[in-house]
């Protein structure tokens, strides 16, 4: 039970002693005392289980942050003053204090109030304290929450809630505004952006689909193989589209200045829209987590970027456009 001692129950909240009576949770290793677990009933670092995180790895970073010391051996790490490890009994090497390298990974920045400021390149908080108030979550979840590209979002989230100003260029979100919401986990956001688009590029669809089913290609492409029945849908539909091919034209302008209307509003608030997200999940993490184990798991998973959202956004995208041109194909035979 040696390598308990110290630890917190986190049921009582009281320290284990070596005589204490010790039960482990099979799926994430969070121990407690043995009456302490049967009034609760069950694990309290359930959430934990979701994400695949252990009891013992947390307790590792935690200890590491507080100059712990990691056993060679078993990987176990142990109290700062240890001499062998709790663990596997086997003796700790000590590694050589180096020197203090110099801030040769120091970076300068422009605080809100126009003074420079200094912080590492591998500081989450950008020289802030993590206590810091960030209306009224603390920095470090925030910085815990967006995880990639905190050098450039947690500078701007300090300006936009201690200057109240909202505008900010985000080049992606001009660009690609549905795929840099689906990689930042936005889904509301990269769904409308999404259906934005779709209706500005409905018009462009539809003269596509008059220059593709008419193509000499196109049809001996469909006759070679035996597609005369969706052929004849195609060319109905064609016949309609091309009756109003006038209108489709004249409808692209407006269409695409309205798109570029909402890229530009997006460029301008994309980032803000993201600081209110972020602000909004850490605060629905803190009040569902009941430790801070749990609640460093829960921002670690929720949070951050996710590129399979992106294919996962062009994979509907393309699914949308075959369902309309289906569904228009249908309607017009």
């Amino acid at each position: 039970m040696g390598k308990y001692t110290g630890c917190e129950c986190i049921v009582c909240q009281k320290r284990f002693e070596d005589s204490d009576d010790i039960v482990v949770c099979p799926d994430c290793g969070t121990p407690y005392h043995r009456t302490c677990y049967q009034s609760a009933g069950h694990c309290i670092n359930e959430p934990l289980h979701a994400v695949g995180g252990s009891w013992q790895s947390m307790q590792n970073e935690q200890r590491k942050k507080q100059g712990g010391i990691e056993c060679s051996h078993c990987g176990y790490v142990n109290l700062p003053d240890a001499r062998t490890c709790v663990s596997c009994n086997l003796p700790l090497n000590f590694p050589e204090e180096e020197e203090e390298p110099e801030d040769d990974d120091s970076l300068m920045g422009i605080a809100p109030d126009g003074q420079q400021y200094y912080f590492r390149a591998s500081d989450p908080c950008c020289g802030m304290s993590p206590e810091y108030d960030m209306e009224g979550e603390r920095l470090g979840d925030v910085a815990s929450f967006v995880r990639t590209n905190t050098l450039y979002y947690i500078p701007l989230f300090r300006r936009f809630k201690e200057t109240d100003r909202k505008l900010s260029f985000n080049l992606l979100c001009i660009a690609f505004p549905n795929f840099y919401f689906a990689n930042r986990k936005m889904w509301l956001m990269s769904i409308v952006s999404s259906l934005v688009w779709l209706v500005c590029y409905l018009p462009q669809l539809c003269l596509n689909m008059i220059s593709t089913f008419t193509s000499k290609q196109y049809i001996e492409f469909m006759q070679s193989m035996g597609l005369t029945e969706d052929l004849e849908k195609f060319l109905n539909l064609t016949q309609f589209l091309s009756a109003h091919q006038d209108f489709l034209e004249n409808l692209q302008m407006p269409l695409f200045c309205v798109d570029i209307a909402f890229r530009v509003a997006i460029c301008l608030f994309g980032n803000y829209l993201y600081f209110r997200f972020v602000l909004k999940s850490v605060k629905k993490i803190r009040k569902m987590a009941p430790t801070v184990s749990v609640k460093k798991a829960l921002l670690n998973a929720e949070g951050g970027t996710n590129f399979w959202n992106v294919i996962g956004c062009i994979g509907g995208l393309y699914l949308v456009i075959t369902i309309i041109t289906n569904i228009m194909t249908n309607l017009f035979s």
